[in-house]
Formats: C-alpha cells, structure tokens, sequence
C-alpha cells in the first residue's frame, strides 16, 4: 500500500512539475513574441526625429552580434526613445573612398540613407579603407570622404551630421594584401576629425574611447552585443 502511495505521489509530483514547466516556457515565449512585436511594430510619425546610421559591418554587425535588435543603431534608438526613429544603414565590407574595391556610394543602403530624409546622420566608416588595397595616403582619403559626405551635406532634412572615427582594431601578426591594417586606422581617424574641422561638424573619437577595450571586440574588429552598447551610448550623448 505505502509503495503504491509512493507511485502516485511521485507520478503527481512529475505531472505538476511538467506543467509548471511548460507554463513558465509559455510566458517566456510570450514575452520574446510582445518585445518582438513591440519593436516592429513601432509607429513612425511624420514628428519623429529620423537619425541615418551609415557606415560599414561595425555598423551592420552581423559578425558578432548574435541578434539584429543589438546593433548599436538599435540600441541607439532604444536610448533615445520616444521621438526618434533610427534606421541601421550599415553594408558589410565598404568603405568610404569611391575608389576603393567596395565604394559605400554604390549601394543601394546608401540610395535608401538618402531617401530617408534623415535629420541627423552618422557616418562611421573607414576601417575598410585602410586595406593595403584601398589606402593611398590620408590626402586622397579626406578627398574622396568629403565628396561623399557632400551628398549629405545637400539634403534639405539635415540639421545635423556626426562624423565618427572607426573603432580602434584590435589585429595582430602581418598585413597581407586586401586585409585591414590596425595600424592605418588611427591615420583614419586624424583624416575624419580634419574634415569634421574644415565643414565644423560634430566628431565623435570612437576610436580613442574603445582604444583600451579590446574585450568589446571579439574578433578584432567587430564589436559584440556589450561593445555595441558603448557606441550606442556614445552617440546617444553626442545627439542629446
């Protein structure tokens, strides 16, 4: 009789168990489905304040970034909130000079950061520049940067254009031809605050405040979910 008893309160105790379980998974789906939503649902209004982040993979991190809602422009948007809309224009692998192998001004990112209509813009590129097959001295980089910022500097809806240094690259061993080069970046930076000088815009030093975090940056270059917090931070104070 007690080991029967035993039976039934263990096979209860599991069924109980069970159900608790699966109550609990069902909240947190519910949960993840309503954050979700919530986000993609967000209503664009004509009095929103439309911010365009332009720049390259760090931008866009599908790298090491698990989840598209930690991108830093979408974390940005988070910070910011009520009133501002963001909208992510990062391309993966392009840079800023229009003669380097992947040209930024030749996607169609770039044609859709235009059309948007921003009224703040933030431009981050040049880690793709600095490519053994793209750098040809800051002169020409400043150049041929300037001509591409002059596309942002004609629209009408623009009030304000944060230029921002790349991130510090945490890379090491020998440079082959095509890859990065850690060493160029800091050139990149001089060039982009120059300009930012000569057009007195906003500059944001990316560079110098991820200088001595490389734990943000799991493969060098990309930053993951807690680096792309500290850029959205970065801009968020820049913009407020």
């Amino acid at each position: 009789m007690r080991k029967v008893f035993k039976k039934k309160y263990l096979k209860t105790y599991f069924v109980l168990l069970f159900l608790g379980l699966l109550i609990f998974g069902a909240m947190f789906y519910l949960k993840f489905v309503t954050n979700v939503n919530n986000k993609e649902n967000k209503k664009e209004t004509a009095d929103d304040i439309r911010v365009a982040a332009v720049g390259d993979s760090i931008t866009y991190d599908s790298y090491s970034v698990a989840r598209q809602g930690e991108f830093y422009p979408e974390q940005l948007e988070e910070l910011l909130g009520d009133g501002y809309v963001v909208h992510n224009f990062g391309v993966s692998n392009y840079a800023a000079q229009s003669s380097s192998d992947f040209p930024y001004e030749t996607t169609k990112e770039f044609q859709e950061s235009l059309d948007f209509q921003p009224n703040i813009v933030i431009i981050m590129l040049g880690t793709n520049d600095t490519k053994v097959t793209n750098w040809d001295g800051s002169e020409q980089f400043k150049e041929e940067y300037s001509d591409l910022l002059a596309n942002y500097q004609t629209l009408s809806s623009v009030s304000r254009i944060i230029l921002a240094s790349p991130p510090k690259a945490f890379l090491e061993g020998e440079v082959f031809s095509g890859a990065i080069d850690p060493n160029v970046v800091v050139n990149i930076r001089d060039a982009v605050e120059e300009v930012a000088d000569e057009f007195d815009l906003e500059f944001v030093d990316v560079y110098e405040k991820t200088s001595r975090h490389p734990e943000y940056f799991p493969d060098g270059i990309h930053p993951d979910e807690n680096g792309a917090a500290v850029l959205a931070k970065l801009f968020y104070r820049q913009i407020k």
